[in-house]
């Protein structure tokens, strides 16, 4: 009898969780929190020691439960992480400097310099069959070829988080097609690292760039060191692992059509899986590589529970009563509109746009609007980027919702009258950590990845939302005059 872990690396903190696939249920879990350094520029920064410094506190946590005897049967541990952070290591494999982050928008005008040499955005999607938005990988190393050049020309390894949690595991580098996808130098149609857009960094960048690996190839077994901290037998092979939307979209079974992820974290994410390949897509929209034979477009705000956060420690309320008042708010929140840009944003492309609470009059400013106006704000941005999927003939029956947002009674069901459709929960940990567990699986020989999802994902009936037909004619009108107000106010 087998056992899994599944880890996320988040922006936040790192989560473990340990799986008992035989009985469906957890063995324990465990939390460690990171800090994040920022300024005034949109520089958003972490250690990577820090990352391993949650890891073993959320593994001491989760293990603390099980005998010496359980932790041996653990086979595999699979690792979702937060995407498009940069890692960079020398020649001794020693950490060069601190991570830039996913929602790092210092380096925006890196960004646009490295798409305006590869030829303009539509050049770029031709080449590798997505567009780069702020934020992916290879704006950090543009940036870092400008700023810290001494450095830049020390980078003998460059990858993402979730490959640095892999490395300290195993002491092997490598990478798989998900992460790849969001780097900005990954071609996703032909699942090549692009020689083209490889090079535009600099030409012989390519040596420092991780093999990439099958999603059902393990990255090793984990070292004799690790497996002597965490009590594991040397045995237990590391999956390669994806970025956290890969594995969010694995974790709630988002691996055929008809099923749409949308994930209310930091950031808000809607992904859908297709399989045929995608071909001229907007440039708004990020195609990322799912498990063989598929691919996972996908759109991203930078911000979203991040922003009824803020709002919700403007206000210093308890999360219960945060939702009492949303829902005493009606739709449209009295005509309040909130741009909640206090990130920037990336969808539409405004990184260095500031927040905005628009039609404010005497009647309406009221808490509960502007709690609402928050969660809706979300919801249409969102709605808005799959419109545009919508667009390419992409569709789906269930949105399975996952993230702090999906616990909202109140959210969900704003999200299932925007969107027009059913949404359920997933039960269980943390999508993404469930979603390396299932990829562990799956390296492990137990199933195909659709068999496995089929077999371990439970859907939670207590977060379900049906749209309410009245309320979706409503959010109609609503978005629509929301689409309108933000053009006004920010041209796009």
């Amino acid at each position: 009898m087998a056992y899994y872990i599944g880890v996320d690396c988040g922006t936040q903190g790192t989560k473990v969780v340990v799986y008992d696939p035989e009985t469906r249920t957890f063995l324990g879990d465990g939390y460690g929190g990171h800090e994040i350094l920022s300024n005034e520029r949109g520089s958003r920064e972490q250690e990577p020691g820090w990352w391993i410094d949650a890891l073993d506190c959320a593994m001491k946590n989760a293990l603390k439960n099980l005998s010496a005897d359980e932790r041996r049967r653990i086979a595999g541990i699979g690792v979702s992480g937060q995407q498009h952070g940069l890692v960079i290591l020398g020649k001794d494999k020693k950490v060069l400097r601190r991570a830039k982050l996913w929602n790092d928008t210092e380096t925006a005008d890196a960004n646009q310099q490295y798409i305006d040499a590869a030829g303009g955005a539509m050049e770029v999607i031709s080449t590798i069959g997505t567009s780069i938005p702020v934020g992916y990988t290879v704006s950090k190393l543009i940036w870092l070829k400008s700023h810290e050049p001494e450095l830049f020309c020390k980078i003998a390894y460059a990858f993402n988080p979730k490959d640095y949690i892999n490395f300290y595991l195993t002491g092997n580098i490598a990478t798989d097609a998900g992460s790849a996808s969001g780097t900005g130098y990954y071609d996703v149609i032909h699942k090549i690292w692009s020689d083209k857009m490889v090079s535009l960094i600099s030409g012989d960048f390519k040596k420092a760039l991780p093999p990439i690996i099958d999603d059902l190839v393990p990255v090793g077994n984990i070292s004799s060191e690790i497996a002597d901290k965490y009590g594991l037998s040397t045995s237990c092979i590391v999956a390669a692992g994806s970025g956290d939307n890969m594995m969010a979209a694995v974790g709630t079974g988002n691996v055929e059509a008809g099923i749409a992820t949308m994930n209310l974290g930091t950031s808000g994410v809607f992904s859908v899986f297709t399989s045929q390949q995608p071909v001229g897509y907007p440039e708004i929209i990020q195609i990322q590589n799912s498990i063989p034979n598929g691919w996972i477009p996908t759109i991203c705000t930078m911000n979203a529970t991040s922003t009824t956060t803020v709002v919700q420690e403007l206000f210093t309320l308890d999360l219960k009563t945060f939702d009492g008042e949303m829902s005493s708010s009606p739709a449209g929140a009295g005509g309040v509109f909130m741009f909640p840009f206090f990130n920037g944003e990336r969808m539409p492309s405004l990184p260095s746009s500031k927040a905005y609470i628009s039609g404010l009059n005497s009647e309406n400013f009221t808490r509960p609007n502007i709690i609402r106006a928050a969660a809706e704000s979300v919801a249409f941005s969102l709605r808005w980027g799959y419109d545009l999927l919508r667009g390419k003939g992409v569709s789906f029956h269930q949105l399975r919702l996952v993230g702090g947002g999906s616990n909202s009674a109140p959210w969900r069901q704003i999200i299932a009258d925007v969107f027009d459709t059913e949404i359920v929960g997933v039960q269980g940990k943390e999508a993404g950590a469930f979603g390396g567990i299932i990829q562990a699986m799956g390296a492990c020989k137990e199933d195909s990845i659709p068999e496995l999802c089929a077999k371990h994902i439970v859907l939670n009936e207590k977060k379900h939302a049906l749209p309410d037909k009245g309320q979706v004619q409503k959010y109609d009108n609503i978005y629509q005059q929301y689409l309108k107000t933000r053009i006004e106010l920010y041209g796009k």
